[in-house]
């Protein structure tokens, strides 16, 4: 029912509704707090309620205080006498607690493990020596050294890596009772010598069988291995280099030819 003059006595009702001309729609907004409770989105007003020409102002609604009463006012003023009256006690004091420092953990790095230890070497060695034959474990631990050895970068790409170390650990079975614990405390050195000595002598081994099956394969008419071609390739130019110069000048006198000095043909 509209608000007007007729029924001015009559209470305000507590919904009305404003026409909000920049979007051209009616609201539905609270009279007491001025919140919008709908917006109707369809043409005309909204039926059965007040149209207002004012939009209703936002308000808070405050929580009502409550008086006090007689009673509690003489509590409050009591309690308020109670304290003022009593004494504040005195305080003892309070020793601070000396914060004690935080001790350092102290991490100890481990330490790198070898794959054979100085000392347990030395040790079968000796006891090899007192039973004049070499124990389990030492030829386990000269097996080991071998193939450790044979994994460097120098020697890990041969074909015949496991003859070479076949062929070290042959030698360290021969020689292994030259070394002597009275001068020395060190048998891996001593050992690791042997073995790279055994793979450098079996290398030079290998090369002359390569230079004797290359020099035939020349000899009938084949290609020898591209390093020995290479190896030979230096050679030729420099012995070619030597003929020209004796040719342009004869007059000099000839060197003795060797049997190195013939040009190699392939």
């Amino acid at each position: 029912m509209p608000y007007n003059n007729k029924n001015r006595g009559t209470e305000k009702p507590p919904i009305v509704q404003w026409l909000n001309k920049k979007t051209d729609s009616y609201e539905k907004i609270e009279r007491a707090t001025g919140e919008v409770v709908s917006v109707k989105v369809t043409p005309g007003p909204y039926k059965k309620l007040e149209l207002v020409k004012r939009r209703p102002r936002r308000r808070t609604v405050k929580s009502p205080v409550r008086k006090l009463t007689k009673t509690t006012r003489k509590k409050i003023e009591k309690a308020v006498k109670a304290v003022k009256a009593a004494k504040p006690a005195k305080k003892k004091p309070v020793k601070k607690k000396k914060k004690k420092a935080k001790k350092k953990v102290v991490v100890k790095k481990k330490r790198k493990v070898n794959y054979l230890n100085n000392k347990d070497l030395l040790a079968e060695v000796i006891m090899s020596k007192e039973q004049d034959q070499m124990t389990d474990k030492l030829a386990r631990m000269l097996m080991m050294l071998c193939a450790r050895y044979g994994r460097r970068g120098n020697f890990a790409n041969y074909t015949y890596n496991e003859d070479m170390q076949a062929y070290a650990m042959m030698m360290l079975v021969r020689t292994w009772r030259s070394f002597k614990p009275e001068k020395s405390n060190n048998p891996f050195a001593f050992f690791t010598q042997c073995v790279k000595n055994s793979f450098i002598q079996f290398l030079n081994q290998e090369k002359r069988h390569r230079n004797l099956r290359d020099e035939l394969m020349v000899d009938k008419g084949l290609n020898p291995s591209y390093t020995y071609q290479l190896e030979h390739e230096q050679r030729n130019t420099d012995r070619r280099k030597e003929l020209a110069e004796e040719r342009a000048n004869p007059l000099t006198e000839p060197r003795e030819v060797k049997k190195d000095d013939e040009l190699v043909g392939y």
